[in-house]
């Protein structure tokens, strides 16, 4: 079941589309509508209750639903500048342009991901949160301008240029400073890109509880969909041979190889998984390019690197700065059925498409064929046969099974702990003999049991991971996972239900000497999860 905006050519919401106007194809081949379903603004209903009362396809009446956005800003791809104006943006949309009852929540991205305001119907909680969040911990640290910048000053010594008293090496090895830096920005770049793509992912499956069509508007400076073709084509314009000679070749060989080899991001695959979870929870996603208009973003000509102007590639490098981080926010836009606002300083445009487009939709949906494989991403096309008539919906979906999503989610709330939070849920780690132990502290309130047999079932799977101070999952695994099979007799599910809190312990090889933050999270037996995160210190 998937949802889809109609508009006339004035941008007008279509209400009147009738079963025999609405031609829904997968991979191109024409599939049976079973249900077709008008849905307004008013009370919530969601779409497994709709798919209850028919799977007729019919024009249905009216089912109202209320409006939910979810503003996620990307300060980890913002100058202090650029977060600045997007504040203002989001405090004056929030004031003056929403309706009355409109619900908001702000969540920020920067290597991670933090719920900084559940939702609120009053705009001036919405408005505090907006100006509270922090500024980004590295200017520019994604810009690439900034990389163009350093490249062009470190393979200038190798053409003859390098500015007075800069102390350059005159030698190849210029190129292998350029390269390092080219290494640091493409990783910058994929860790962006995909705490972007998983944490919206991650955002949109905890949505998915609440009823209706929600969006997510979401505020970044943009990432490439390809990173590492992008810092390529800078080092071969400012570094290669036909720049500064045949003697770079052997470097910039070798970074070609392992670029292609160690450092390519699967943004296809990110963007399906996004898509996907999008589908499945009714969200849209509406990307703002932060930077603005295009010029906004551009430097003077004079900063321009002068091998670009003197090689006449100003422009193409130009265009190239402007439009790369722009591919991933129309790709999400598009493949979730929302819009991209790029190309403007009107940055409330973004929540002004999604209030709209929450003036009513259409649930559609259609049973897939057999013979679906584990995996495998199945694009969707919804052709309107009403002229003058367009419609926006979400492009695909992937057909996993229960046990692989269940996995998937198990390992997004361990890279976003935040999101499932649980009072009462509390970790004690300690040092000893070379093991590190976790007491994980778990509410007895939380527990759902189930009778059989004359006993009282539970199962628990308990996961921690490790990062280290920048974020990084520690050995790349995670840190220990424990199953409890729980089946109480009378007696012993009494006395359990008698206590404030249960203790699970675990433990795991105590790591180097260092500051480390430890995520844990529990999955209940249906399926819900809880997660704790704590600072740790190992002397």
């Amino acid at each position: 079941m998937i949802d889809m905006i109609a508009t006339d050519e004035h941008g007008q919401l279509v209400t009147d589309l009738r079963p025999e106007e609405i031609e829904v194809r997968e991979g191109g081949v024409v599939q049976r509508l079973e249900f077709l379903q008008l849905v307004l603004p008013g009370a919530a209903a969601g779409p497994s209750e709709l798919a209850r009362r028919t799977r007729n396809a019919t024009e249905g009446a009216n089912v109202p639903v209320s409006l939910s956005l979810v503003v996620v800003v990307d300060v980890g791809s913002m100058t202090s500048d650029l977060l600045t104006r997007t504040r203002g943006a989001l405090v004056a949309m929030a004031r003056a342009e929403l309706e009355p009852g409109t619900r908001l929540m702000l969540v920020s991205l920067d290597r991670g991901l933090q719920i900084r305001q559940t939702f609120t119907d009053e705009p001036e909680r919405f408005a505090a949160a907006v100006r509270a969040l922090p500024s980004p911990p590295v200017e520019g640290e994604s810009s690439l301008w900034t990389l163009i910048d350093e490249v062009e000053e470190a393979c200038a010594a190798l053409r003859n240029i390098t500015p007075a008293g800069s102390g350059l090496d005159q030698s190849p090895g210029g190129v292998q400073n350029a390269v390092t830096l080219a290494r640091a920005w493409i990783e910058n770049a994929r860790v962006g890109m995909t705490t972007a793509y998983s944490g919206m992912g991650a955002l949109a499956r905890l949505l998915g509880s609440l009823p209706g069509r929600k969006h997510i508007v979401f505020y970044s400076g943009g990432y490439p969909m390809d990173p590492s073709a992008v810092a390529l084509n800078v080092l071969e314009e400012l570094c290669g041979p036909s720049s500064v000679g045949a003697r770079t070749q052997p470097v910039m060989a070798e970074f070609q190889s392992s670029v292609r080899s160690t450092m390519h991001v699967d943004a296809t695959g990110l963007l399906n998984e996004l898509v996907d979870e999008a589908n499945r929870a009714q969200v849209s996603v509406y990307t703002v390019d932060a930077r603005g208009l295009a010029s906004d973003a551009l430097p003077s000509q004079s900063r321009a690197p002068r091998r670009l102007t003197r090689g006449g590639a100003t422009q193409q490098i130009t265009q190239r700065v402007v439009r790369a981080p722009q591919e991933m926010l129309y790709a999400v836009a598009d493949g979730t059925g929302g819009l991209a606002s790029v190309n403007t300083n009107e940055l409330a445009r973004g929540m002004r498409a999604a209030a709209r487009d929450a003036r009513g939709y259409y649930l559609v949906a259609y049973a897939p064929p057999a013979g679906r494989k584990q995996g495998e991403y199945y694009p969707i096309e919804l052709k309107l046969k009403r002229e003058g008539v367009r419609a926006r919906h979400r492009r695909g979906y992937q057909w996993l099974n229960e046990e692989q999503r269940s996995e998937r989610a198990l390992a997004a709330a361990l890279r976003f702990p935040g999101l499932y939070a649980e009072d009462g849920l509390a970790l004690d780690p300690w040092v000893e003999a070379g093991r590190l132990n976790v007491a994980v502290i778990l509410p007895t309130r939380s527990l759902v049991f189930r009778t059989e047999g004359g006993l009282h079932k539970n199962e628990l799977v308990v996961q921690g991971l490790l990062r280290d101070e920048r974020g990084r999952p520690v050995d790349n695994r995670y840190l220990f996972t424990k199953t409890i099979d729980m089946k109480l007799p009378e007696a012993r599910y009494a006395d359990l239900r008698s206590r404030d809190n249960v203790e699970i312990p675990a433990d795991a090889p105590a790591p180097k000497a260092g500051r480390y933050q430890l995520a844990v999270v529990l999955r209940h037996s249906g399926g819900r999860l809880a997660s704790a995160t704590t600072d740790l210190v190992v002397p």
